[in-house]
């Protein structure tokens, strides 16, 4: 029989998004294991730094795809931490322009961080992931067409569009060197689904504040004081500090429910629980120890003809729902019906947050809404989600709580 096992496994913490996640084909013997990672930096009241190490939920397994959903100090230091510890085939990255790393540097001197690595890469990404132990990597800026499910599309490959010639010529002129920059696009990879979607800053922004900028002051006297001076400027120019995000949907690529049998379980996790997203590792067995063992939420009802299978997880990083609200429907349109959970952007945080989000024609099958506990300004948008339809079901994560989602997949028999 053709079994598939995959698992989303959310970390418990409570100023990030952090996922680790798999899937298993237990005939071929094959498992794809990737890790997405998204720290609250949109908050313009209050930034938040932890003392952690980066360590992520793998215990030494080989990594396929490590994704930064945001280029923050704390998701700069987990990148730092797998490529060190783990073997990392793939790093996908936005891409964070001079001034806005520059921006972020501040942050590493007054936390009085002296990792030469975590400095190199901020300083420069590029050549730091030349240079590292990373197979392949990739920044992305910007959105190339959409994902379509044709044929084609589904074959097994990385589909990123290489990014516009005028943008590459921006780009080297703020670094000094050429990047081969790439639009977001989809991957398909051992019969999963993995979609990326670009929203930040626009680089011609960019490059009109610093012409300007520069116009306005003495080269000759740029000193402390001057810089000091254009982060201001460039923090009120810029109110979110012009960091970007990289949202990602992933999903098993079988969702037609005539052809493929499903189950989907969620659980919450405990810090004591020393739960895994390596499914290998266990031969399947923790997921079929929580089936017997603990109280978990089912997703079944995929029975339904011509239904597409809601196993799917939206990341959603700390997007600015409110700019970018139609965009990101139009980009994930193809996929909505799949979608099984999703994350609130920058931890629930009013400043990213549009109502029109729970617009979703779910019918009978619940939707999790996973958030990581930060602050008060949460409590109008659970509310508001809720009172929208009585299927929604949050799920907070923080220091003690995490939360998996585990399941299988089978070919109907005839």
């Amino acid at each position: 029989m053709d079994a598939r096992l995959f698992r989303y496994l959310f970390e418990n913490t409570p100023n990030a998004v952090i996922m680790s996640g798999c899937i298993w084909d237990k005939g071929l013997q094959e498992q794809l294991r990737f890790v997405y990672t998204c720290e609250m930096n949109h908050n313009p009241v209050e930034q938040c730094h932890s003392n952690g190490d980066g360590s992520m939920l793998y215990n030494g397994s080989p990594i396929h795809m490590f994704i930064m959903g945001s280029f923050s100090l704390e998701d700069v230091k987990r990148l730092i931490y797998t490529v060190r510890h783990d073997i990392v085939d793939m790093v996908i990255t936005p891409y964070v322009a001079p001034v806005q790393r520059f921006y972020l540097i501040q942050s590493v001197l007054a936390y009085r961080i002296e990792d030469p690595d975590i400095i190199e890469f901020i300083r420069s990404p590029y050549l730091y992931l030349k240079k590292a132990n990373v197979k392949q990597f990739y920044f992305i800026y910007g959105n190339g067409k959409g994902f379509q499910k044709t044929e084609m599309e589904m074959y097994p490959g990385i589909y990123f569009e290489f990014q516009d010639a005028e943008i590459l010529d921006i780009i080297e002129e703020m670094e000094g060197y050429r990047i081969p920059v790439m639009k977001a696009g989809h991957i398909i990879n051992n019969r999963m689904l993995f979609q990326f979607g670009y929203f930040g800053t626009d680089l011609y922004r960019i490059r009109h504040f610093l012409f300007h900028y520069a116009k306005s002051m003495r080269i000759e006297k740029f000193d402390n004081r001057q810089i000091k001076k254009m982060m201001l400027a460039y923090r009120k120019a810029f109110s979110d500090c012009g960091m970007e995000t990289l949202t990602m949907f992933c999903s098993p690529t079988e969702i037609i429910a005539t052809q493929t049998d499903c189950v989907l379980n969620t659980i919450v996790i405990d810090k004591e629980d020393f739960c895994h997203a390596d499914i290998e590792q266990d031969n399947g067995r923790c997921t079929v120890k929580c089936m017997l063992y603990n109280d978990y939420d089912v997703c079944h009802c995929h029975r339904t003809e011509h239904a597409e299978l809601r196993v799917g997880i939206l990341l959603l990083g700390n997007i600015h729902l409110s700019k970018h609200i139609q965009e990101l429907r139009n980009h994930y349109q193809m996929v909505s019906p799949q979608i099984r959970a999703i994350t609130l952007p920058n931890c629930g945080n009013m400043f990213n947050w549009d109502f029109s989000l729970t617009d979703m024609n779910v019918k009978k099958n619940a939707i999790f809404w996973i958030c990581p506990l930060r602050s008060q300004m949460q409590s109008q948008v659970f509310t508001e989600i809720k009172a929208k339809n009585a299927r929604y079901r949050i799920i907070v994560l923080n220091e003690e709580y995490g939360c998996c989602f585990n399941g299988f997949l089978t070919e109907k028999a005839e």
